[in-house]
């Protein structure tokens, strides 16, 4: 089983946040959020909920302000017959702050609070002001770290990409099925034994799935 701390969460989600070069190659290479949009538009029309809901999804990362993202998203699922998304106000609001924005405030609010406290030591005449820095420092790292322990949840959710996929009360490919994923469901992943992997799906439901039915909202690449 896995287990992470909050606080531990948050700095490697800040730590994946990409920099401005690792954006402009990720757009070149064709990985942006107008490209993945515009997949997901191709897979919805093909037929293809699942892979539709996995390219919009990887889109609300890049850009969560998206309206037009969101719509089509709440569409394929509704036309896919699967329930809304069910998220907390903190969720929610939290899911507006774009990663990129939070991974700059978290930058810059270790390099304000650093100086704040290495320079007070030296410009005693100053403290006051670089008090005053340190503090705001701090309250960015907090804001950053906020929205990033928000963000959380989506580094461990999959997409089903099957039409069906039977979990399982075991890591096995035998037996009856616990209870039986839809194509384009959105699940929590827990851990990995061998080709299954251990998930939870909106209901609260958890058994072991083959890992070949499901794709990461955020691609082993990004990892």
């Amino acid at each position: 089983m896995i287990h992470h701390a909050p606080w531990a969460a948050a700095l490697i989600v800040l730590a994946l946040l990409p920099s401005h070069a690792r954006s402009a190659a990720q757009a070149q290479a064709g990985y942006s959020a107008a490209a993945l949009y515009n997949s997901a538009n191709a897979y919805a029309r093909a037929g293809k909920p699942g892979l539709a809901v996995l390219n919009y999804e990887r889109a609300k990362m890049l850009d969560p302000n998206d309206s037009d993202v969101d719509a089509n998203l709440r569409h394929v699922r509704q036309a896919s017959g699967l329930p809304p998304e069910t998220r907390t106000q903190f969720e929610r609001i939290a899911s507006l702050a774009n990663p990129r924005i939070l991974g700059w405030l978290g930058e810059l609010g270790l390099i304000v609070a650093g100086i704040g406290i290495l320079v007070k030591k030296m410009y005693r005449r100053h403290r006051l002001m670089l008090s005053a820095a340190a503090i705001l420092g701090v309250t960015l790292i907090g804001v950053a770290l906020c929205g990033a322990i928000a963000w959380w949840p989506t580094l461990h959710e999959s997409v089903v990409l099957a039409h069906t996929a039977p979990a399982r009360v075991s890591p096995v490919p035998m037996g009856a099925p616990l209870f039986v994923l839809r194509e384009a469901e959105i699940v929590k992943t827990a851990s990995r034994y061998d080709s299954f992997v251990l998930v939870q799906n909106s209901a609260g439901r958890r058994g072991w799935v083959s890992a070949e039915n499901l794709a990461p909202v955020l691609p082993p690449a990004q990892r």
